[in-house]
């Protein structure tokens, strides 16, 4: 071997010897020389595949918080719209439990051992040339033609036909009722007639003469003279006064049960009709 050749493999002798010694180098971390290298070249790599791991974790981790989110908002909303109808159905129990409890109490001033409490079932007003309503109890109750209908203390009608199971009430708004009045006040008498047109809540006091003073707001009970209805049942108010004639007033009388909104009504014998049991029994 010649010279030249002898000292070419002595330098790369050399140089693997260094090689060999710097791959055992180790940084204060414990690190080689070759595994830190390694770590600086794939460092970039492994932090992007981390951090897109991380945004879908973190977008997963969002989806399934809202969902849950959406589910309780769901569940909320169902639980108000339960709560809501809850309220409402004991709004109107309550309600019930008040007309009731006024007729009732009604029931007790005028005849408690002969009214019958009655509901409406069908409204039978047609027009302006009929006011009247059917109620579901009848004949097997005792209720027969001439019976006396009252709302909230205030006179709606009276019976003119009846079944076993139902009864028609002519209203007092009606164009063919007439009802006996008195002035509350003043205790001058009157004819109360149903209207044929406008308001239905609207009737006509008759045979008012001119040199009697009367007032818009003055009410109006029964009579009693014309032996159809109870004495003393409130009837309605005066609403409007002009001059018919020179004998008498033009007086229009609101009356004071609203006839479009008839629930409940109390059911009570004129004077001279028997008690149920005694009709039963003939």
């Amino acid at each position: 071997m010649s010279e030249r050749q002898s000292f070419f493999v002595f330098l790369v002798s050399a140089l693997v010897l260094l090689a060999a010694m710097a791959l055992q180098v180790r940084h204060s971390g414990g690190e080689t020389a070759l595994g830190h290298a390694f770590r600086v070249v794939t460092a970039p790599v492994v932090e992007g595949v981390s951090g897109a791991g991380g945004s879908v974790l973190g977008a997963w981790r969002g989806y399934a918080e809202l969902r849950g989110a959406r589910a309780e908002r769901d569940q909320l909303e169902a639980r108000v719209r339960a709560l809501e109808a809850e309220r409402v159905a004991w709004q109107e129990a309550l309600r019930e439990n008040e007309r009731l409890r006024a007729q009732l109490g009604l029931k007790a001033a005028v005849d408690p051992e002969r009214g019958v409490v009655a509901r409406v079932v069908s409204d039978l007003s047609a027009g302006p040339l009929q006011r009247a309503a059917m109620i579901d109890k009848g004949r097997s109750s005792g209720i027969g033609p001439g019976w006396v209908a009252i709302q909230g203390g205030a006179l709606v009608g009276r019976v003119v036909d009846a079944t076993p199971g139902a009864a028609k009430v002519l209203l007092i708004v009606d164009p063919d009722s007439g009802v006996a009045v008195r002035h509350q006040a003043d205790r001058f008498n009157g004819v109360l007639r149903g209207g044929n047109r406008g308001s239905a809540r609207l009737a006509r006091l008759e045979y008012v003469p001119r040199d009697q003073a009367v007032a818009v707001g003055d009410t109006l009970v029964t009579s009693g003279l014309d032996g159809l209805y109870p004495p003393g049942i409130l009837v309605g108010h005066i609403r409007e006064i002009s001059g018919e004639s020179p004998l008498t007033w033009k007086i229009a009388v609101q009356v004071a049960a609203e006839p479009g909104l008839l629930e409940e009504l109390l059911l009570v014998p004129p004077a001279g009709v028997p008690p149920p049991a005694a009709e039963a029994a003939r």
